[in-house]
């Protein structure tokens, strides 16, 4: 059974891990969304609590409440875009491309791109609280990164 495992398998199982996990990061902030804006009761209990998070850390430097939603709302359309691009990625890489096609570099870009834009909020807001996961999360997906573009010995 584990004979027909190739290195491929594992390139594309990677790549299938962060568009699963992203998809439910991005659907985990949606639900947070959608209870902060009322559409959902205080008491559904699958949300990130990042909006507050967010309003919190923000709010410290004197940004608005309603300034936080719109940046909340950049990052969710954010995360959507990148998961999408790892759904694209995967389906690429599922029919036989290798980890070099472009789809692959444009998804790894795009989400490369959100966690280093998340580190650099931290320093600009001056809260490190998160600082840790999003730097592991960057190191994850770059290790990745090199796991999907590099070939087998």
């Amino acid at each position: 059974m584990f004979t027909r495992l190739r290195f491929p398998t594992l390139q594309t199982g990677l790549v299938l891990f962060w568009a699963v996990w992203l998809t439910i990061v991005t659907l985990t902030n949606l639900t947070d969304a959608l209870k902060a804006l009322g559409l959902l009761p205080d008491t559904f209990g699958w949300a990130s609590y990042n909006h507050a998070l967010v309003r919190d850390t923000v709010a410290a430097h004197g940004v608005p409440a309603v300034l936080a939603g719109i940046l909340f709302a950049g990052v969710l359309l954010w995360e959507l875009l990148a998961a999408a691009l790892l759904w694209r990625a995967w389906n690429t890489m599922r029919r036989g491309a290798p980890g070099t096609a472009p789809a692959v570099t444009q998804a790894f870009a795009v989400n490369l791109a959100l966690w280093s834009a998340f580190l650099v909020a931290t320093e600009l807001f001056i809260n490190y609280a998160t600082a840790a996961t999003h730097k592991s999360t960057l190191i994850a997906q770059l290790a990745t990164l090199l796991v999907v573009r590099g070939r087998p010995d």
